[in-house]
């Protein structure tokens, strides 16, 4: 199967084709319960394992972790992690996201201080130059720590809505200076971060984009548009592009059981022809038939793997071995992501409703 074949990015090995997508479950990112998760899915043979949104100011301010070393702490903590990740057999990234508030906070909104975005809405400030440089510049020291801290990529998070999506959405971007207006122009926020983040890393570590490829608004981003920005992110020193939605309103990132399997690998595919840059696909790929198929077809180079790795750790093992019968389906509830969505959640309740142990893990191995 071409799923199970490796792949070479940047020096970098895959030993297949198998991602575990950045996931929003509420299990932070040092903690013992998040590193328990990532262990789990990385046993399980997935082939690369991208852990959850991390603002970038965790990346660069001790006062985020409330202790004056606190940054060299994040480090010093997740290097054994990323080490036993690769015992594995896997390799560990970590998403880089910045939630439109400066500082960006840490996995949530602070209360009290404003929201910031490209151009002025009913939330939000502009942003000024000085400040968007600034984070730009925040991207890259973050990149830089999390090669410090061991691990093996990173991926800047352009989708769904956030803020460096925005900057390429013409919904959002309503500015008339260099980072605003035309195609190029709004292009030009992300080409700078990928810039900035390839000099803080250096020549030998990969960057993954992930694309907000289509907004299914009117006057949103098109598949169109999303092609040639693929292809000034290739020249700017991306090395996958990891490709979803934009902003949306009815349809989100996390399809229902109502959508096709594999409902936006046609937006992967149509990236695909616009570099030469591996392309990772997504969107209910659920069994292996599906998976398979998308590779085979050369829709995309990749394919993420997420509600379902959460329900069933061992799904790739279990494709690989034709053991498919024993597999545990993800039916698409959404129910795992009810720690973002329900105050009343706490660390240790139940995340999956087929698997009583996803999030928990940690529980079962002190037991």
């Amino acid at each position: 199967m071409k799923l199970f074949q490796p792949l070479t990015i940047r020096g970098m090995t895959l030993k297949n084709r198998l991602v575990l997508p950045a996931l929003h479950l509420g299990l932070g990112v040092k903690s013992r319960r998040a590193r328990e998760f990532y262990l789990e899915r990385a046993r399980g043979g997935a082939g690369a394992i991208i852990m959850a949104g991390t603002s970038v100011d965790l990346f660069n301010d001790d006062a985020a972790w409330g202790r004056p070393d606190g940054v060299n702490l994040f480090i010093e903590t997740m290097r054994p992690f990323t080490a036993g990740i690769r015992e594995t057999g896997a390799r560990i990234g970590i998403q880089l996201w910045h939630g439109n508030q400066m500082p960006a906070g840490n996995g949530g909104y602070i209360s009290g201080v404003p929201k910031v975005a490209p151009s002025p809405n009913e939330f939000c400030r502009e942003l000024t130059i000085p400040e968007i440089q600034t984070i730009i510049q925040r991207f890259g020291d973050a990149a830089g720590q999390a090669k410090k801290a061991g691990f093996d990529f990173i991926e800047l998070h352009g989708a769904h809505g956030y803020l460096i999506c925005q900057f390429f959405s013409p919904l959002d971007n309503r500015r008339t200076d260099r980072y605003g207006g035309d195609l190029d122009r709004r292009m030009q926020f992300g080409k700078e971060l990928v810039q900035r983040v390839r000099k803080s890393v250096g020549d030998d570590f990969p960057i993954f984009y992930r694309l907000g490829a289509f907004e299914p608004i009117p006057g949103g981003v098109t598949p169109e548009e999303s092609g040639q920005f693929a292809a000034v992110l290739e020249q700017a020193g991306v090395d996958v592009i990891d490709v979803s939605l934009g902003r949306s309103v009815k349809r989100g990132a996390s399809p229902t059981q109502k959508a096709d399997m594999g409902t936006f690998v046609h937006l992967a595919e149509t990236i695909k022809q616009n570099v030469t840059i591996p392309v990772i696909a997504v969107g209910r790929i659920n069994t292996g038939a599906v998976a398979e198929s998308v590779l085979a077809e050369n829709r995309a180079d990749l394919v993420a793997v997420g509600r379902q790795l959460i329900v069933d750790p061992r799904w790739p093992q279990k494709v690989r071995e034709n053991r498919e019968a024993e597999i545990v389906a993800c039916i698409s509830c959404n129910r795992c992501f009810g720690p973002i969505l329900n105050k009343k959640w706490r660390p240790g309740d139940r995340i999956c409703k087929l698997n009583d142990w996803a999030g928990r893990e940690v529980d079962r191995v002190g037991a």
